[in-house]
C-alpha cells in the first residue's frame, strides 16, 4: 500500500512539503496576482525558485527587471529578493522555498 499523497495546489494555494518529504523542500505555493499587484520575495535562509504558470507581468531585483510569461523561470539564492509585479492578465506564479544550510550545518 502506498503513503502518496494528492494535493492540488489549485485549491489550496500552498503547501509545507517538509511534512511530506525529507530534504531541503519547503513551502510549495500557487499565488495568482491580480493585475498591477505586487509580491516581494527575500532570500535569506532560503533560496526561492519561480516558474510562471500564466499571465505576464515584470520582475524587478536591483537595477534589472525582467519580463515574466509563462515558461520563464528566476531563482533567488540566499541574499538576494526580487519584486514580481502582474501585468494587466494577472500573473500566477509557481513558487518553491529551499532551505540553504549555513557554512558547517547540514540540511
Amino acid at each position: 500500500m502506498s503513503n502518496a499523497v494528492v494535493i492540488n495546489l489549485r485549491e489550496v494555494r500552498e503547501v509545507d512539503a517538509g511534512n511530506f518529504l525529507s530534504g531541503p523542500l519547503g513551502r510549495i505555493r500557487l499565488p495568482h496576482l491580480q493585475p498591477g499587484q505586487q509580491e516581494s520575495l527575500f532570500a535569506e535562509d532560503q533560496e526561492h525558485t519561480l516558474f510562471i504558470v500564466g499571465g505576464s507581468g515584470n520582475a524587478s531585483s536591483g537595477s534589472t527587471t525582467v519580463a515574466l510569461r509563462p515558461g520563464v523561470a528566476l531563482t533567488l539564492p540566499r541574499g538576494t529578493s526580487v519584486t514580481v509585479e502582474a501585468g494587466s492578465e494577472g500573473l500566477e506564479l509557481f513558487i518553491a522555498s529551499l532551505a540553504v544550510p549555513q557554512a558547517g550545518e547540514a540540511v
